[in-house]
């Protein structure tokens, strides 16, 4: 085939008497060797095509790990109280930063912006944050205890049962496990979420509108629940195992969080936080005397009461999000859209939210 189109171009040459004979092989001869030399640079030189592997950008080394923590997380607390995490982290020349939230909402709208990179709270402020297309993970779940949610009206109000919440005004934190709370526990008394007037409050905002009488029932978790109860008169309507039966620790999840860049670029750093949280699970369960101490200094509470609510913590272990907790998390979902209190139905089971979390030694 080549011989063939060089004797058609020789013939072409020799019509036009463009070369004498022996000029046209010289031509010919430079010509092939040129053909030749660009083949073997060609096949020499590296292809820009969409075969070629795209060169992966550098991870830069974490040098900051900036935490989030609220008060009802005692895992969190625990380990800042105790400096492990610091300790753990030192050797890699990593140093760690804590910043308070009031509750989960605030704290992962800290996440969206970069303000910390790891958290945890409740599974309802999730929800809503997934509803509005925020960024986050859930890379494990939490177990709670039956008291860690309750629903607590003054020992004077009129209110005894949950039926009696008709057309009273019920104080929660917009975005929290609490706003779900109510809303099954009005369901079991066949009432509505409209049935209420809600006052959006957050624990530190409600604890004196409380004690004034400004609404008639509040929606609230540990170390709070425990602080109200000793500090005021108070009577307990209802708590997390009267609403939610036997599925109450699965049916109001609570979890922790990192941002996708985070859960992208540094699996073992991950790794390490929930190992440590795992440990602080374990210490609190066998010394809750100590931890009350600790987290009563880090939560300006007073001794007494966080040794209520440690003793009654439950087994706070570092569970993987699997798909028992996600179908809880994903009732709630669907409770909240029905009522239009998120703007779109979303699929709690997104890859894009949640991270299997395997436990290593």
């Amino acid at each position: 085939m080549v011989t063939r189109l060089i004797n058609q171009f020789l013939d072409a040459i020799k019509k036009r008497s463009l070369f004498q004979h022996h000029d046209i092989k010289t031509f010919i001869l430079f010509f092939v060797i040129g053909i030749g030399l660009n083949l073997a640079i060609a096949s020499c030189t590296p292809s820009n095509s969409a075969n070629a592997p795209a060169q992966q950008p550098q991870i830069p080394k974490l040098t900051v790990l900036k935490m989030g923590h609220q008060k009802g997380m005692a895992l969190l607390n625990i380990l800042k109280a105790q400096g492990s995490l610091e300790k753990r982290l030192q050797p890699q020349g990593i140093s760690v930063t804590w910043n308070e939230f009031s509750s989960t909402a605030p704290l992962l709208e800290g996440m969206g912006v970069n303000a910390i990179v790891f958290g945890g709270g409740g599974g309802t402020g999730s929800v809503f944050a997934q509803a509005a297309d925020k960024p986050f993970v859930r890379v494990a779940a939490s177990t709670s205890s039956t008291r860690s949610s309750a629903i607590l009206v003054l020992e004077k109000s009129p209110i005894k049962t949950l039926a009696d919440l008709k057309g009273k005004k019920v104080a929660f934190a917009k975005g929290s496990s609490s706003q779900y709370m109510i809303l099954r526990a009005l369901g079991n008394v066949g009432l509505k979420y409209s049935d209420i007037t809600p006052v959006f409050l957050t624990p530190a905002e409600a604890l004196p509108a409380f004690e004034r009488g400004d609404f008639d029932a509040w929606l609230i978790w540990d170390p709070y629940t425990a602080e109200a109860e000793r500090k005021l008169p108070t009577r307990l309507l209802a708590d997390n195992t009267t609403v939610f039966g036997d599925k109450a620790a699965t049916e109001s999840p609570a979890f922790y969080y990192a941002s996708p860049d985070f859960v992208r670029d540094y699996p073992d750093i991950l790794q390490i936080i929930l190992q440590e949280l795992e440990k602080a699970g374990v210490w609190s369960r066998q010394n809750y005397k100590d931890s009350a101490q600790l987290l009563s200094k880090l939560y300006k509470v007073d001794v007494k009461t966080m040794e209520i609510v440690e003793e009654r913590g439950g087994e706070r272990k570092v569970l993987a999000v699997t798909g028992e907790v996600l179908a809880g998390l994903q009732r709630m979902a669907d409770a909240f859209y029905e009522l239009k209190v998120i703007p779109k139905k979303i699929d709690v089971s997104d890859l894009k939210y949640n991270w299997i979390y395997e436990q290593k030694s």
